[in-house]
């Protein structure tokens, strides 16, 4: 590892041809406690690979990342900036890290400018990203990627839209995520909206016995569940739901992996006042994320009861190895899931809902659903699916910035 103050920074191969697509990652954020560029890569465990896959693409790609001191990491052809620029890790609204976008504006003079496509990760940075624009030639194109964010509120929104005007596009996990945004008049008309997951999972699908005798899972089917114990996830309305499930399909199971506990002392109390819900209802708290794919591999089915997600890695690792999901129909579970049409979607709130819904499931095959499940992984929410969407927006984009600004 080498102090950028060392040398200069990396942003393009000597092999590359000025007409390639040169895409430029920017991410403001980081958290205190990452010591090291490897701490914070592997925390932020998205970004390396989907990274690796434009480049698979035959993308040139740069990422530049804010970090408490400079350095550099080559990875196979993959450039990783780090940039002290004096601010604290989480950027406060008005704060403009100047001498961090000169050095994306240095990157940026390393290609033809019509080639350049600069992918701003989050949409809480409105005022850097229109000063961004300002320092960086015309041509290039600005993608702003949402990760979950909520728009600001009312008083603060004009300025929220006059910071991402800057944007030429904006990728969401689903198109229904973004009309609340459209709606607010945030994302305007003329800006484009593409359907581009936020990130995916290198888990992948493995022999169903093999894994349930190293996680110890059983049932009939062996149903699973990956989320905090939050309003927003509702398991209550899920486990409501499987108690009738269970009326007919006794000899299923439903295992449950958690972090945030807000709801744990309800949830318990729900399982205690049911019989079938005692027998069938495993708490297994916090699992390492190494053991998850063990845990993803034994399970038949995939349940979550969330009202709102950004995209879904959990359901994107459980579609990954297999696991049906059979989760609510909110807009980026709809369009992981093929509007629907792989596992099925129920209603928000309404355990009813979840129960019928799960019930007709069951009379399908679940290995047929397994293969459909994975399937639409591969197709859909795999790195290297995100990175093809990602590939033909930029391109658009580049497109037409260089007819529109030139």
């Amino acid at each position: 590892m080498e102090k950028a103050s060392d040398i200069t920074l990396v942003s393009s191969s000597p092999h590359r041809r000025d007409s390639q697509l040169h895409v430029i990652v920017v991410n403001y954020f980081y958290e205190a406690d990452l010591r090291t560029p490897d701490d914070l890569l592997d925390r932020y465990s998205t970004i390396r690979p989907l990274a690796r896959a434009l480049h698979n693409e035959g993308v040139e790609v740069t990422v530049l990342q804010r970090f408490h001191r400079d350095a550099i990491v080559d990875d196979d052809g993959v450039h990783f900036n780090f940039f002290a620029d004096g601010f604290d890790p989480d950027l406060r609204k008005w704060q403009i890290p100047t001498s961090f976008h000169k050095a994306v504006r240095g990157v940026c003079t390393h290609r033809e400018a019509s080639r350049i496509a600069l992918h701003i990760n989050g949409l809480f940075y409105p005022l850097q990203a229109i000063s961004l624009r300002r320092m960086i030639p015309a041509p290039c194109a600005i993608v702003a990627q949402h990760h979950a964010e909520r728009p600001w509120k009312i008083i603060r929104r004009p300025l929220q839209k006059w910071g991402l005007r800057s944007a030429d596009g904006f990728f969401f996990a689903a198109r229904g995520l973004a009309d609340y945004w459209i709606k607010c008049g945030i994302v305007a008309g003329w800006q484009r909206v593409y359907e581009v997951m936020e990130g995916s999972t290198c888990f992948h699908r493995r022999d169903k016995v093999a894994a349930r005798s190293r996680s110890g899972l059983r049932g009939t089917p062996t149903v699973l569940w990956v989320g905090n114990l939050t309003a927003n996830k509702d398991p209550l309305t899920v486990l409501a739901g499987f108690d009738r499930v269970l009326q007919e399909v006794p000899e299923a199971r439903l295992y449950m992996a958690y972090r945030s506990t807000d709801l744990l002392g309800p949830v318990r109390d729900l399982i205690a006042s049911s019989l079938r819900l005692r027998s069938a209802v495993t708490l297994l708290g916090d699992v390492p994320h190494l053991e998850m794919e063990n845990l993803y591999n034994s399970a038949d089915y995939f349940v979550l009861g969330s009202h709102y997600e950004g995209s879904g890695f959990a359901l994107a690792e459980a579609m990954a190895c297999g696991a049906v999901p059979i989760v609510t129909a909110i807009p980026s579970f709809l369009a992981m899931t093929d509007k629907g049409n792989v596992g099925a979607c129920w209603v928000p709130s309404d355990s009813h809902s979840f129960a019928s819904t799960f019930i007709r499931i069951l009379a399908q095959s679940v290995e047929d659903l397994s293969n459909r499940t994975e399937s639409c992984f591969h197709r859909k929410l795999s790195y290297r699916a995100i990175a093809r969407n990602s590939l033909q927006a930029y391109n658009e984009l580049v497109s037409i910035r260089r007819a529109t600004k030139i």
